[in-house]
């Protein structure tokens, strides 16, 4: 049962921090649990590796295990050579400084607080949180520095980073059929390709699939459609990314694709002045540190529908 806050109390909260205002970098046990609330509310962003860095530049383990590593018990002939589990040693990562500033109207943070039974800290804190985690899963998808859109090119995504270094791309004249990605599978290395590989796509880009499939003359049994949504592919499940490039997919697991966390944030709410009393709204900003990096490239294919590849004539290699 939600705790209803009376009006009384709401706008005494709000005052109290109109009046005060704030600065407060939190420490790092409240960072990581403020990034991970803000985390949470994000479908696919809550899914990926989340990495908290102690500096601005460093390096993460990449992702795979070796193979093949069993040897034979000789008994008291047995030398423990041991064996180096990582599959290779690391990826590095560079965090960029990003902040977010934004006017919140009071009337939403009462009707926030109201639905929620939270406090007013609470709502504000809840509605930056939503905001800061759809801002970051689109820059973590869609970034491009070469871009000249000030939010995109604020870091590289990993869909310009998997264009460039996929170890399996292709660039097809428009979406390639279902059939054709299920050949792109076959092009992974067999130490490299496992169960835990998933389609990433944009709304628009899975419902251009739910169409294909509609309009078949006949079911191939290679995809399947719940609730209007394509879901599996090929033995593979579909993630529809909110906010991401349409006629572009990912194809990779979850956990390749990394969010790389600084330990610090900065939060600010500032005092009521003019401004916010003219807006009736309270002004915030917030600082974290960040960068996107995919942490083995032999796990990723990268396939788009704007290039020159023509797929009536593709063969997969092998």
């Amino acid at each position: 049962m939600v705790n209803v806050l009376s009006n009384e109390t709401l706008l005494k909260q709000m005052t109290a921090i109109q009046k005060a205002g704030n600065n407060v970098t939190l420490r790092e046990d409240n960072a990581r649990a403020f990034v991970m609330d803000a985390v949470a509310s994000s479908a696919t962003l809550q899914k990926l590796y989340v990495h908290f860095a102690n500096s601005g530049t460093g390096s993460i383990d990449k992702l795979g295990v070796k193979r093949r590593t069993l040897k034979e018990h000789k008994g008291t002939l047995t030398e423990p050579t041991g064996t180096d589990i990582a599959e290779e040693n690391e990826v590095k990562y560079n965090l960029s400084a990003l902040y977010l500033d934004t006017w919140i109207e009071n009337s939403n943070t009462f009707y926030t607080a109201r639905t929620r039974g939270q406090d007013v800290r609470q709502a504000l804190l809840g509605l930056m949180q939503q905001q800061f985690a759809a801002d970051t899963q689109d820059l973590a998808f869609n970034g491009d520095e070469a871009d000249a859109d000030a939010f995109l090119k604020l870091n590289d995504g990993f869909i310009v980073q998997a264009k460039a270094n996929a170890a399996v791309k292709h660039s097809f004249t428009k979406l390639p059929k279902i059939t054709t990605l299920t050949k792109v599978i076959g092009q992974f290395q067999d130490k490299y390709i496992n169960s835990t590989f998933v389609w990433h796509m944009s709304r628009s880009t899975n419902a251009h699939y739910v169409a294909e499939i509609q309009n078949r003359q006949t079911n191939l049994g290679d995809a399947t459609i719940t609730d209007g949504k394509v879901t599996m592919i090929s033995g593979y499940p579909v993630e529809v990314v909110d906010s991401m490039k349409n006629g572009v997919i990912l194809f990779t697991p979850f956990s390749n694709l990394a969010t790389v966390w600084g330990l610090n944030v900065t939060l600010t709410t500032a005092a009521q002045d003019t401004a916010s009393v003219a807006k009736q709204a309270t002004y915030h900003f917030m600082k974290e540190d960040i960068d996107f990096v995919i942490r083995e490239n032999n796990m990723i294919g990268y396939i788009d529908g704007s290039g020159s590849e023509d797929e009536e004539t593709f063969l997969p290699a092998g």
